[in-house]
C-alpha cells in the first residue's frame, strides 16, 4: 500500500516537472520567435532610418528663389511605439536605447532649430547646415548600432555592407561638420575680439 502511494506521489512529482519542463522550454521557443520577429522588423525600420539621415548629411542645400540656401531633403523621424512587436522578448539595456531614439532626435532638431534662428545667417546658412549634418552623423551612428546589437541578439544574418558602409559616411560627414563648426567659432571669437579692441582702444 505504502509503496503505491510513493509511485503515485513520485508520479504526480514529475508529471509536474515534466509539465514544467515543457513550458519554460516552449516559453523560451516562443520568446526566441519573437524576438527575431522584432529584429527584423526594427531593423528594417532602423535601416530606413540611417538611409534617410545619410540623405540628410549629404544635402548641402540648393538656392532657392531669394537666393538663400535651402535644405533639400527633410529630417527624418523613427516611431518605434507604432511597431507591432514583442517588445518584452528584448533585453532590457537594448530596449531602452530603442524607445529613447526618438527622444535623442527630437533633442537634435531642437538644437539645429536653435542654430537656425539664433546664429546661423543668410544667403548661406552654414552654421545650419554644419549642426545639421554633426547631428544626423551621430543619430545615423547611434541607428547603426542598436541595428547591429539588435542583429546580434536574434542571430540574424551579418548584413552586407556595400562598397560605402553607413559607417564610413556618417563618420567622413561628422569629421567635415565638426572642422567646420570649429573654424566658424574661431572666426567668430576673432572678430568678437577685433571688434571688442576697436571699440575700446585704451585697453
Amino acid at each position: 500500500m505504502m509503496e503505491k502511494v510513493v509511485i503515485v506521489i513520485l508520479g504526480g512529482f514529475f508529471g509536474f516537472a515534466l509539465s514544467m519542463f515543457k513550458d519554460y522550454f516552449f516559453a523560451i521557443k516562443r520568446q526566441k520567435t519573437e524576438r527575431y520577429y522584432l529584429a527584423i522588423i526594427v531593423s528594417a525600420s532602423l535601416e530606413t532610418f540611417i538611409s534617410k539621415c545619410i540623405e540628410v548629411v549629404c544635402d548641402d542645400g540648393k538656392y532657392g528663389e531669394r537666393d538663400y540656401l535651402e535644405p533639400q531633403v527633410r529630417t527624418p523621424d523613427f516611431e518605434p511605439m507604432k511597431l507591432d512587436v514583442a517588445w518584452q522578448s528584448l533585453d532590457k539595456e537594448l530596449l531602452y536605447e530603442l524607445l529613447t531614439l526618438p527622444e535623442k532626435i527630437n533633442d537634435a532638431n531642437a538644437h539645429i532649430s536653435d542654430v537656425s534662428e539664433h546664429i546661423a545667417s543668410g544667403p548661406d546658412f552654414e552654421e545650419f547646415f554644419d549642426m545639421r549634418k554633426l547631428k544626423y552623423s551621430e543619430l545615423g551612428l547611434l541607428a547603426c548600432s542598436i541595428t547591429e546589437k539588435l542583429r546580434t541578439a536574434a542571430k540574424l544574418p551579418p548584413y552586407v555592407q556595400g562598397e560605402w558602409s553607413p559607417e564610413t559616411i556618417f563618420n567622413e560627414q561628422k569629421e567635415i561638420a565638426r572642422k567646420a563648426i570649429a573654424a566658424t567659432e574661431k572666426r567668430n571669437r576673432e572678430a568678437y575680439t577685433n571688434l571688442y579692441s576697436t571699440s575700446n582702444p585704451s585697453t
